[in-house]
Formats: structure tokens, C-alpha cells, sequence
């Protein structure tokens, strides 16, 4: 029997369109905040301690708050008579979904049950990384106190560790209280043990306090040098050699950002010696592009202050001078200091 689109659309386009709505939401908030902790520079080092199980447990945790403050609505009922005898849903069609209540509230209830697997599985791997990954560097960073901590004591001594197992443990007694031979053989169970959102949303509110990362803004110190020849690098490669080669081994490597520009060439392009490898590949040459350097620098440290100090020629001094002053979108304020020699 061929199926007539335009009946199809009348009786199920609201419906469908609606959850694809929801869906690409999901979706959406999943990704972003994936990349967020992924990618972004303030959580940079907290992601170079958990790895992927930062961004999976933190992209779990917004489609769980977005389906745990939909999830309600569908069955409450003072809320649907109020819909259904007003006039303030005119439409017919739009009207009618108020009908699939129930399959929706059904829908973001699997969804919880779904990501709330992902987000203990990632939670599991955060605490046996952060024992294994503990840093002396980043106190601030670290939920354990020592290096080998049990993880055991991250669950269950901790305000996020414990709420969440009580989490847990409520809703795996409202999914399987939910199932359809409990609830033909003995409504009572379903009916008392779903009313234990109370507790679940109680717990809910503490988990989330509790649950709260900062952002650990990264600081970087950006250390660009002008010279003409490449000799002139030489007196203090062996320094910053050291330096790159300790920050990489403590798992920090963008605590300097080390850029060499050679303003003049001979055909040498690279310092001479295999120990100086680290800082040939950031030699460039030509002169730095000032202004690109200062947006990106803003762009990394949004709303802070940022000191410049130059000791230099002047032209150089009155270029960063100007560049220090400019107005950015980022909310970033330079602060300017200055060793001129000529």
C-alpha cells in the first residue's frame, strides 16, 4: 500500500520534526563540549592528566543535565491539562504530540540510562589516571593527594565519587521497577520506586557542586628573538635548549614558547650541532609577524593581563608599544614594559 506523504506529514511531521530537534541537540552538546575539553587551552594540562576520559565524561555529563531537566516535563500532568484545554497551543497538529508525552519521556529516560553508562565508565578511568598521573606541579588539578592513591577512595570519599554511586544505584531501581512485567504483576513497586526522582534530583544538585573543574588557565611564556646573523643565537642556545628539553620531559611543553627569527641570511639557515635540533625547527626566517602574534596570544588568555617586556631597538619597542595599546575582542589587556638600548 503506497503511503501518501501528505497524510504522513499531517500525522507524523510535527512528531519527527520535534526529535530531530532534540536529537541534533544532543549532538550538538556532546560535540562541543567534547572539543571544549579536548582542545581547549584551559584545560589543557587537567587533559594531558585524564586524557580521553576528560572529554567523555564531561560531554556525557551535558546530554545527561539536558534530558534530566527535559525528562519531568512530559509527565507532568497539571502542565499537560493546562496545554490541552487552552488556547495557547492553536494548533490541532502541535496539540496532538501532547499525546506522545509518554513515549518522550520514555525516549530521554533511555538517553539517561545510555550516557549515564558512559559517564561512570569515563569517571572510572578518570580516578584510576588521576592516582597514576598525579602531578606535584598541579595541586589544584588533582582529585588525589599522592601519587598511587587508590582509586577506590576518589569514589567513595569524595562528594562527586559518592553521590554518584548513590546516582546509580537510584536509577538502576526506578529502570528495572520500570519494566513491564513489574508493572503488570505490582503497579506499587513502579509507582513508589519512580517516585524516588526526588532523591535522584537531590543528589543531582550535590553532584554538580561538587563536580565543579575550573579551567586551569595555561601560562606560557612566548620568547621571541630578533638577530641578524646566526651567531648571534649561539651565546644562549645552550640555556634555552635546557630549558625545552626539561619542560618536555615533565609532560609541560608549553610553559615557553620559543620563536628565533634570523632578519638577515648567509645561506645558513639552522645552528650548527645535533644538541640544538629542538630550536632549528623554530627558526624562521624574516621578522615576526607582530600583530598576528599578539591576536593569537589573546585569544589564548581571554579576559586576563598579559605583561610585554621588550629590549630592543626602538622601532621594535614602538611597534609593540602600539600593538599593547590596540583594543582586542578577547577582553585581554597588555601591560607594556620596555629595556631600549638605541
Amino acid at each position: 500500500m503506497a503511503v501518501s506523504w501528505r497524510s504522513w506529514l499531517a500525522n507524523e511531521g510535527v512528531k519527527h520534526l520535534c526529535l530531530f530537534v532534540w536529537l541534533s541537540l544532543n549532538v550538538l552538546l556532546f560535540w562541543k563540549t567534547f572539543l571544549l575539553y579536548n582542545q581547549g587551552q584551559e584545560y589543557h594540562y587537567l587533559h594531558q592528566m585524564l586524557g580521553l576520559g576528560l572529554c567523555l565524561s564531561r560531554a556525557s555529563a551535558s546530554v545527561l543535565n539536558l534530558n534530566c531537566s527535559l525528562i519531568l516535563l512530559p509527565m507532568c500532568r497539571t502542565l499537560l491539562a493546562y496545554l490541552r484545554g487552552s488556547q495557547k497551543v492553536p494548533s490541532r497538529r502541535t496539540r496532538r504530540l501532547l499525546d506522545k508525552s509518554r513515549t518522550f519521556h520514555i525516549t530521554c529516560g533511555v538517553t539517561i540510562c545510555i550516557f549515564s553508562g558512559v559517564h561512570v565508565a569515563a569517571h572510572l578511568v578518570n580516578a584510576l589516571n588521576f592516582s597514576v598521573n598525579y602531578s606535584e606541579d598541579f595541586v589544584e588539578l588533582n582529585a588525589a593527594r599522592y601519587r598511587d592513591e587508590d582509586p577506590r577512595k576518589l569514589l567513595f570519599t569524595t562528594v562527586p565519587g559518592l553521590t554518584g554511586v548513590c546516582m546509580v544505584l537510584v536509577l538502576f531501581l526506578m529502570i528495572t521497577a520500570s519494566t513491564y512485567a513489574i508493572r503488570v504483576s505490582n503497579y506499587d513497586i513502579f509507582w513508589y520506586t519512580h517516585n524516588l526522582f526526588f532523591v535522584f534530583y537531590m543528589l543531582l544538585m550535590l553532584h554538580v557542586s561538587g563536580d565543579d573543574w575550573e579551567p586551569y588557565k595555561l601560562r606560557r611564556l612566548y620568547f621571541i628573538w630578533v638577530c641578524r646573523d646566526i651567531q648571534s643565537f649561539r651565546w644562549f642556545a645552550d640555556l634555552l635548549c635546557v630549558l625545552h628539553n626539561k619542560f618536555w620531559q615533565e609532560n609541560r611543553p608549553d610553559y615557553v614558547n620559543i620563536q628565533l627569527y634570523l632578519s638577515q641570511t648567509d645561506g645558513i639557515q639552522k645552528i650548527i650541532g645535533e644538541k640544538y635540533q629542538a630550536l632549528n625547527s623554530r627558526l624562521f626566517i624574516g621578522r615576526p609577524r607582530w600583530k598576528l602574534l599578539f591576536d593569537e596570544i589573546a585569544k589564548c588568555n581571554r579576559g586576563k593581563t598579559v605583561g610585554v617586556f621588550c629590549c630592543g631597538p626602538s622601532s621594535i619597542s614602538k611597534t609593540l608599544h602600539k600593538l599593547s595599546n590596540r583594543n582586542n575582542s578577547y577582553g585581554t589587556r597588555f601591560e607594556y614594559n620596555k629595556e631600549s638600548f638605541s
